[in-house]
């Protein structure tokens, strides 16, 4: 601060020296005109006072020739001092122009001294701004310091963290090595004892066959009268039906009437209901409560429960033998065993949930599952690792699956209110049809019988029967004042000798229609919310052939 005021104070001075130094002359001139002109005015007022004397000694005395050169000389002085007087006047207005030369020069003076005071301000300003940024830099290099030596810190712990990390991948590694090892282990004693298992049950038929062969040979031989035979087949058919009330529909497809079992299956709302597709006596069901639950179609009792990890929905579900899959919000598919439990595997590779999985119909070695990311991909699940094969892709977002009974054609239902059949083999659309339903398909499915037709049921309220031969023709619209969906994973279905077709409403109703007309057949009413989804079979060993599910989460097994 000090070494800048006094640079500035020289800078002055020099200012002021150059300035100065052009009116020197000035100020010397006007200095020797002031002089002059004070002497001639001396001289002048002696010279008029002896002027006046020698003028009143003429008077007095008279002119003589001495006066008159007096006189002469008098005129003389008088027209030197005329002379004296124009040059003063001139001199005086030389003085003035210099005054206010002086004047002017003294306002600029005057004006740079503000000027010079102004920048000295702007100067004070400026060094304090100076020294607050020249203190906030000293804070900010500590500051940087301080952060170097933690960004120092930091990466040292990084590099352990690395280290750490390196190392627990390693165990990691040979962790996971080891379960492969104990699980390739594990599945050649499951694959051991499932072989064991069928021999022994070639074994158990053989013998159940040789028995029914014995007991033929029995009662031949015992040749009972046919009255009593048919009489004890009266009894016992009305003890049976007096025991169950109606018989479960074991001859055939029969239209459900009356409720055999009514099952709190869930805490929240079902998402989706499915049979055995290899025609075990288990149903399956999902429920936004994150679970998979099994039930025996004959006891109504609970076989297993599956759960996924968090809190996510589970929104679809397949059962086919020992196999159950699920999936769900959390962009995942598992694979149970039912037979043991365990997860077998958990499909991983969609990026956004999984809207929709089936197992393969009649070959339970691959699943197909849809997304929210506009994918639908088909899984190798046959190793003890999975294998995604074929991935299908389409520009709207897949809602529905279903399998053709062949296992090569897939069906699937669209936010954009249309269906797409696939080859599951290649990944190639095979047939589309665009706009199907005004709004959003929630259920798709193939005729048991006739794969040629398909039925989709969409958010616009009806379910409609599709001819695929005939460019997607629409054969049937089957709908009804009643029937409402409200639920983007509403499910219909196909009775299994293709004459029939159910859904349930959100007042929960369920309609069926005939596949041969699209006329109303029956309408039940049991449910106390709206039914979700619904399922129809051959039935098992006991005949139960049709359940449906609500949204509280309530299943109903039919008879």
């Amino acid at each position: 601060m000090r070494a800048n005021s006094n640079v500035i104070y020289q800078l002055i001075l020099e200012r002021n020296a150059l300035e100065t130094d052009s009116f020197v002359e000035v100020y010397d001139a006007l200095f020797e005109l002031r002089s002059r002109y004070n002497n001639l005015e001396t001289e002048c007022y002696h010279q008029q006072n002896d002027l006046a004397k020698l003028l009143k000694e003429v008077n007095e005395r008279g002119a003589t020739k001495t006066e008159l050169r007096l006189q002469e000389k008098i005129h003389a002085l008088e027209r030197k001092i005329q002379d004296k007087e124009s040059q003063e006047k001139e001199m005086k207005r030389q003085v003035i122009q210099v005054t206010e030369k002086l004047s002017k020069q003294s306002e600029l003076d005057k004006q740079r001294e503000k000027r010079i005071q102004s920048l000295e301000q702007e100067l004070t300003q400026k060094e304090t701004v100076v020294d607050r940024l020249t203190n906030e830099l000293s804070e900010t290099t500590n500051n940087l310091r301080l952060a170097e030596k933690q960004y120092d810190g930091l990466k040292d712990t990084i590099e352990r963290l690395q280290e750490e990390k390196d190392g627990l991948s390693k165990s990691n590694d040979e962790l996971v090595s080891r379960i492969v090892t104990e699980k390739e282990k594990y599945m050649e004693q499951m694959n051991e004892m499932t072989k064991l298992y069928e021999q022994a049950n070639q074994k158990l038929e053989m013998l159940r066959k040789l028995h029914e062969q014995e007991k033929k040979r029995f009662m031949w031989t015992s040749k009972p009268s046919s009255s009593s035979k048919t009489d004890n087949q009266s009894h016992d058919i009305s003890e049976s039906t007096v025991q169950n009330g109606r018989l479960f529909g074991g001859l055939g497809i029969l239209l459900p009437s009356e409720i055999k079992h009514k099952i709190a299956a869930h805490l929240c709302q079902a998402t989706s209901v499915r049979y055995d597709a290899s025609g075990g006596d288990i149903i399956a069901t999902a429920s936004e409560d994150s679970s998979v639950k099994l039930w025996n179609t004959g006891t109504g009792n609970l076989f297993r429960t599956f759960r996924s990890t968090g809190h996510q929905v589970m929104l679809g579900v397949d059962l086919s033998g020992d196999l159950v899959v699920g999936c769900g919000t959390d962009k995942m598919c598992r694979v149970w065993n039912a037979r043991n439990q365990r997860l077998v595997h958990q499909l991983v590779g969609h990026s956004q949930k999984v809207t929709s999985a089936r197992l393969f119909k009649g070959n339970s070695s691959a699943v197909l599952t849809a997304s929210s990311d506009r994918s639908m991909k088909v899984w190798d699940i046959t190793r003890h690792t999975y294998r995604q094969t074929v991935t299908l892709k389409h520009g709207s977002t897949p809602l529905c699956l279903d399998m053709s009974y062949d296992g090569v054609s897939a069906l699937s239902g669209h936010l954009d209110g249309g269906i797409r059949f696939w080859d599951v083999r290649s990944g190639e659309r095979t047939a589309e049809v665009s706009n199907l339903h005004s709004e959003i398909v929630t259920s798709v499915s193939f005729n048991p019988n006739n794969n040629v037709e398909v039925i989709s049921m969409g958010r616009d309220n009806c379910i409609k029967v599709v001819d695929v031969r005939n460019a997607g023709k629409e054969l049937h619209r089957l709908d009804h004042v009643g029937f409402q969906i409200d639920v983007n994973h509403a499910a219909c279905v196909i009775s299994q000798d293709g004459k029939y077709v159910a859904a349930g409403s959100s007042n929960g109703q369920i309609f069926i229609w005939k596949m041969i007309d699209g006329q109303i057949e029956k309408q039940l009413k049991a449910h106390d919310t709206g039914v979700v989804a619904v399922a129809w079979d051959r039935g098992g060993s006991n005949g139960q052939q049709f359940a449906s599910i609500d949204k509280a989460g309530n299943l109903f097994l039919w008879a």
